[in-house]
Parts: C-alpha cells; structure tokens; sequence
C-alpha cells in the first residue's frame, strides 16, 4: 500500500465513498431478488399480478432513485437513508403479503450494512425503527394466519429479536470504540505535534547555539594557533639567547682567566717597583760613591729601562683586555635588550626574564664603567712609564758625565724616587681595580649561570605551552566536529516534521 493511501480513511468522505459503493450494489442485488421471488410466486399461484406488478414498479422505482443519488454523489450521507426508508417500507408491504423468512433475515443485513458509517444517531433511529416494523410485521402475521404459534415460530422471533439488540449493541460499541480509537489517535497526535514543536524549537535552539559554539571554537583554534605560533618563536629565540648566553659566559670565563694573569704580572711589577725603590734610596745614600760605581748604575738603569718597557708592554696588554671587556659589555646590553624585547613579546610569562635581563643590563654597565676607569689608569701608567723611561735616559747620559753633572744625578735620582713611589702607588691602584674587576666577572659569571638556567627553564616552560597549545587546538577541532554532527543531527530532525 502506497503512503498516500495508507489513511485514507480517517477522511469521513472516503469512508462513505466506499461504504455507498458497497450498500448500492448489495441493495441491488437484493431488489433483484425480491423482483425474481415475487414474479416466482405469481407463477406458482401465490401472488396475484397487480400486487406483482405493483411491487416490481415500486422496487425499479427505489433502484433508479438509489442510482441517481449515487452518481450525483458517491460520498453522500443520503443514499443510506434513502435505502433504509425504502427498505424499511418494502420489508412491511412484503411481511403483510407472505411469509417470507428471507425478508427479515435481509432486514438484519441491511441494518447491519450501516454499522461502518459510525453515524450513531442515525443508526439508532434505523435501529428501533427496524424493531417497530418487525414487530408490527410479526403482529400481522399472526392475525393474518400466516403464522402459527409454535415453538418454530417463537424461537425464531426471538432470535430475531436478540440479533436486532445484538446489532443495535453492536453498532453503538462499535460508534464508542472508534470514537474513542480516533479520539485517542487525536490526542496522541495533538501530544506527538506538541512534542515535535518542542523538538523544532529545540533544534532550532540547538542549531542557533551550534552556529555560535562554531564561530566561537573557530576563533579558539585561530587564537590557538596564534598562541602556538608565537609560543615556537619565544622557544626558538630563547634557545638562540641560551646559545649566545652559553658562548657570552664562555668568553667571561676567558676573560677571568686573562685577569689573574694580569693580575699576577701586576703584583711581579709592584715587586719590581719596590725593588727598583730601594736601589735608587740606597743610591741616594752613596751619592758620594757614584764616581766608582757609574757603571753599576749604569748596568741598573739599564734593568730599570728593560723593567720600563716590560711595563709598557703589560700596560698595552691590560689596554687590549680592557677594550675587549668594554667589547663584552656592549654584546652583554645588546643581548639584555633583545632579551628584554623577546621578554616583552612573551607576555606575561616573560617577566621574570625581563627582571634577568636589567640585572645583566646593569652589571654590563657597571663593567663597562669599570673598563672605563682601568682605561684611564692604564693611559696614565703608561704616562708616568714615559717619563720613568725618559728619566732613566737623562740618568744614562748623566752616568757618562757624572763628575760634571752630579748635582743633576742627585736631583734626577729625587725625580725617580718621587716617580717610582707614584709608579708603585698606581700599580697598586691598579691591582686593586684589577682585584675589583675579577669580582665583577665572577658575579658576571654566576648571573649568566642563573639566566643559562633561567632560560632553560623557559625554553622548556615554552615548549610545554606549545604542547597544551597544540592538545587545546585538537580539544578545539574535535568540538568543532562534534558541534557539526548536533547541526547535522538537527537538520536531520526536519524531515520527520
């Protein structure tokens, strides 16, 4: 059976379409065969020809008003009533005639015939209408004689009555159980269009939240990304400030290595200079004595000349370590300021390393300071080396020409006195500026230590975010696709509405 007509009878037209089909040509059948047993009789000799002829017209005249009214309209309430009134007439013309037993069985069949319609007032109104003919046919009957009491008679009479009320019952249980059926059906229908206008609305809801739950995980896993990408760019420019961190502190570690050797060369010519101190005193002292001893100061100028030049040499090479820590210090606050910048671009999780790198920012100034200040003494150690060296000439020639020139001996072995004491308080001086620097690079070293380590502990801080990064970016497109199969669900509810 197609969809289309699988309730089609819920229609009220359809039902009495097919019904008056049904009643028609079953009634038609049954007027035809009234017309044979009536024209039966009258060949036997039971049935005069008029009472024949009159009741085959009457019956030709109800089939033709049958057949009008259903092909006028096929779905009309009349036809049934039409019949029931012609049959209801023909059944007591007939009961008053003969003792027909097919009559009331035919009586039965056409009330029957009406129980489909689910017409319960019209029903009822056949219903006792058909028990009023039969009994007044019966009553007939029997006055007529043509009935006997009997227990033939009277069992069949009260069959025939029990068959009505069962029928008349039948028919109204019949009404009640379909009004009932159809009332249940409209109200599981209203319950089901109430349920399914929740469902519409529902899905409508859910699709609406759908669209917003899509847009919103779509913008996560754009901000997502986003985080990722720049969570791999903080990683590897932490892991490039570690590299360069890394080498910085191997170079500080050079440096502090070239210090002690400077500063263990300092210390030789502090000796040196406290040596070449006492000479010239005791010089002083046996100025009397230069004449025989011009040589031996000639041989000890001569130390002190090579002494000088030595000197001038280490001074150059504390001024080449001094340029290259003031070298240092500029990589170290170039390396602070991009430290500071990739910390900025980090956010929040970048702060500690901001206050890191000041802290290297400030130590790289306060080296470059300090190169500064070892800058200066060295140029003045290298001043006062000058003048020693020039001092010690004078010295020389003075030497040759000492019977001449000893009272310019004498005041040139004051100037070197005064000279050596200078040189001796500025090589201490600069031992202690040395002594100072050392320090400093060990402080250096130990802040690179704790930023090495810091930045190790971001790098891998980094790459954990980039991980969770990447876990909320699949957590995302996983709802994304849980999210489109409710919307799918949802759309998929529609056909059922």
């Amino acid at each position: 059976m197609s969809a289309e007509n699988r309730f089609r009878y819920n229609d009220k037209s359809e039902r009495y379409h097919t019904m008056n089909r049904f009643i028609y040509f079953a009634i038609l059948a049954a007027w035809l065969g009234y017309i044979a047993y009536l024209w039966l009789r009258f060949g036997i000799g039971k049935m005069i020809f008029p009472m024949a002829l009159i009741n085959t017209l009457v019956i030709l005249i109800c089939i033709a008003v049958n057949t009008v009214i259903f092909l006028k309209d096929k779905a009309t309430p009349n036809l049934k009533m039409a019949i029931s009134i012609e049959y209801g007439v023909m059944f007591l013309v007939l009961a008053l005639q003969t003792d027909a037993q097919f009559i009331n069985i035919l009586l039965l069949g056409v009330l029957a015939a009406q129980i489909p319609y689910y017409d319960s007032q019209n029903y009822r109104i056949t219903f006792f209408s058909y028990l009023i003919l039969y009994i007044i046919g019966v009553i007939a009957q029997f006055a007529k004689g043509m009935l006997s009491i009997n227990v033939d008679t009277v069992c069949t009479i009260y069959v025939m009555l029990g068959v009505l009320y069962v029928l008349g019952r039948v028919g109204g249980v019949a009404k009640m159980f379909s009004d009932h059926a159809l009332g249940t059906v409209l109200e599981q229908s209203e319950k089901q269009k109430q349920i399914m206008d929740g469902i519409i609305s529902i899905s409508q809801t859910v699709n609406e939240e759908s669209n917003k739950s899509t847009e919103m995980v779509d913008e996560l896993v754009e901000s997502t990304k986003m985080v990722t990408h720049s969570m791999q760019e903080i990683s590897s420019t932490t892991g490039v400030t570690a590299e360069n961190i890394s080498e910085q502190s191997i170079m500080t570690q050079n440096i502090q290595e070239s210090i002690d050797e400077t500063l263990e060369r300092s210390r030789k010519m502090v000796n040196i200079a406290e040596d070449s101190n006492k000479s010239i005193q005791e010089n002083m002292n046996v100025m009397e004595e230069l004449k025989g001893q011009s040589e031996q100061i000639a041989g000890t100028n001569k130390q002190v000349t090579e002494s000088m030049n030595r000197l001038q040499d280490k001074t150059k090479e504390v001024e080449e370590i001094a340029d290259m820590i003031l070298d240092i210090s500029s990589q170290t606050d170039l390396l602070s300021l991009n430290a500071s910048i990739e910390s900025a671009r980090a956010g929040e999780a970048g702060r500690g390393f901001a206050v890191v790198a000041d802290q290297i920012r400030q130590l790289a100034e306060q080296t470059k300071n300090s190169t500064e200040s070892i800058t200066k003494i060295i140029l003045e150690l290298n001043e006062n080396a000058n003048q020693v060296v020039h001092s010690i000439d004078i010295s020389l020639e003075a030497a040759t020409s000492q019977n001449k020139m000893i009272h310019t001996a004498a005041d040139s072995f004051e100037k070197l006195d005064k000279n050596m004491v200078n040189l001796i308080e500025d090589i201490q001086e600069i031992d202690q500026r040395i002594n100072n620097l050392a320090d400093a690079n060990n402080r250096i070293v130990e802040n690179i230590s704790h930023l090495s380590a810091t930045t190790e502990e971001i790098t891998a801080t980094a790459e954990q975010a980039s991980n969770l990064s990447e876990q909320n970016l699949q957590f995302a497109r996983q709802a994304k696709e849980a999210i489109t199969s409710i919307q799918e669900t949802a759309e998929g509810m529609k056909q059922y509405l």
